[in-house]
């Protein structure tokens, strides 16, 4: 009986010995692990406040651009307003310009101005009469005074506000190129922080995701270089004048070969709507063109597929130089900091393009001084 009961007691200091060892060997295998799961909420917080902080930075530029296109909507306005009292002007000069040709006829074709009204006077047949045919009289020569007076002030109205148009009509076209190269910021920003925000989930990501991620990271890193890369792009013009030997800068030769099937069509397209106002960020009908909405519209309904700005659509086109140019060919414009506006090549030394004044068939002269290059349709 003793012997079982000393067996009993080590069998249970024997359990006891062996559960405290499973407990030491298990407990910090736990603790570990609850270590590591916090780490990796803590990583995950980290990166996702930095992934947001890059998302801000994007947001903030973004409203740079808004507020901009809210002065250039504005300026529009005002252009329009002007234009408005511009013609209602030039109106009532023409109206006045047809009564005081016609007076000045029928003066004409009396002795002079005064023998007019002085027959009308002496013709009077009675005292009353006479009074009545001198108030008439100086009614008529103090209107025809007024019309004078009318019309040499509108004529001056006329020069002050074709004055206010000249220099709104430059306001524009500083707000549309500052907006122009906001854009073409935004783009590399953009792809930057896609590239940074991809490596960023990279690190919290299973072993398939970081391979999707690490591919997608490259791709948005080489965009980004190539779109950093056209930010050096120089105008043509610019580049001759700081070639430092002194020469000035050639005049552009710009060949005009025929076009394609293709390029017809989109020319087709894109003239039908001339006239249209710019819009900042339109790309159809329906919301109106920018210049590379315009571009990408035009094409893509004679089959012929583009990215959508003018930065992407010069990095899809073969370089092509201003000689070797022909119809349909894209050119592309820079302000100094990024490929920033794109039109149809016309021949001829034109194109047509969405820009500050709507859609217009303009000359290259004027352009040539922002001029980077040709690009052909592949």
């Amino acid at each position: 009986m003793g012997k079982r009961n000393k067996w009993r007691k080590s069998m249970v200091l024997a359990l006891a010995l062996a559960g405290g060892l499973l407990f030491n060997t298990i407990q910090p295998t736990e603790v570990h692990a609850e270590e590591t799961s916090q780490q990796m909420i803590e990583k995950k917080a980290e990166i996702d406040a930095q992934v947001k902080k890059l998302q801000e930075e994007l947001t903030n530029l973004q409203k740079e651009i808004d507020e901009k296109v809210k002065v250039f909507k504005q300026v529009q306005a005002e252009i329009k307003e002007v234009d408005a009292s511009i013609v209602e002007t030039k109106k009532r000069i023409e109206q006045r310009s047809k009564i005081l040709s016609e007076r000045m006829a029928a003066y004409q074709a009396q002795d002079n101005t005064v023998g007019v009204y002085l027959n009308v006077v002496l013709e009077a047949k009675s005292f009353a009469d006479l009074m009545d045919r001198v108030v008439a009289v100086k009614t008529l020569m103090d209107a025809d005074q007024e019309l004078v007076d009318q019309q040499e002030a509108d004529k001056a109205s006329l020069e002050q506000q074709k004055a206010i148009l000249d220099e709104k009509q430059k306001e524009l076209q500083k707000q549309f190129q500052e907006l122009q190269q906001k854009e073409s910021e935004m783009e590399v920003k953009k792809a930057e922080n896609e590239a940074k925000s991809l490596a960023l989930k990279a690190q919290i990501a299973t072993k398939q995701e970081e391979e999707r991620l690490e591919a997608e990271r490259k791709a948005a890193e080489e965009e980004a270089a190539r779109l950093r890369a056209l930010q050096a792009a120089t105008p043509v013009v610019q580049a001759t004048q700081n070639n430092g030997d002194g020469q000035q800068p050639q005049k552009i030769i710009v060949g005009s070969g025929a076009g394609t099937a293709s390029s017809g069509d989109a020319i087709s397209t894109a003239k039908q709507f001339l006239g249209r106002p710019y819009v900042w960020g339109g790309s159809n009908p329906s919301s109106g063109f920018d210049c590379s909405g315009l571009v990408q519209w035009s094409y893509k309904q004679a089959g012929v597929s583009l990215p959508r700005t003018a930065s992407q659509q010069y990095l899809t086109t073969q370089r092509i130089s201003a000689g070797e140019a022909r119809v349909g060919d894209l050119v592309f414009f820079s302000y100094g900091s990024g490929v920033a506006h794109v039109g149809i090549y016309l021949g001829n030394n034109t194109m047509i393009d969405a820009q500050n004044n709507g859609v217009v068939i303009e000359s290259l002269d004027w352009w040539n001084q922002y001029l980077v290059g040709f690009g052909r349709i592949q």
